[in-house]
Order: structure tokens, then sequence, then C-alpha cells
């Protein structure tokens, strides 16, 4: 029998946190959808730009894990 292991409070914290961005990251694909499908472009500038930006967030935070 193989026994669980309760996750550390910093690898709670750190699903969380990818848990969270990921929501994010949905809603703004999503939102990039609607405005494509609605031809927003105000609105698809917008969510590009902010997702963008998210994208950009995660490729900077990782380059020490690389």
């Amino acid at each position: 029998m193989t026994q669980e292991v309760e996750p550390s409070a910093y690898d709670k914290e750190r699903i969380n946190h990818i848990n969270h961005l990921m929501d994010t990251i949905h809603g703004s694909t999503s939102e990039i959808y609607e405005a494509l499908i609605d031809r927003d472009f105000t609105t698809l500038r917008q969510e590009i730009k902010e997702l963008q930006v998210i994208l950009k967030d995660i490729a900077i935070s990782i380059e020490d894990d690389i």
C-alpha cells in the first residue's frame, strides 16, 4: 500500500497560484474569443495586451528555473 504524502504549505500555495493564473488565462482567452466573434476590436486589443503581460510575466518568472 502506498501512503499519500500531504503537500507542503509551499506546494499548496504554489498550486493555488497556478490555478489562479490558469483561471485568469482561461478568462482572457474566452474574452478574446467573444471579442473576435463580436468584432469588438477595442476589447480584443486590450485583452490581447493583458494576456501578453501575463504570459511575459510567466516567462520571466521561470528564467531562473531553466
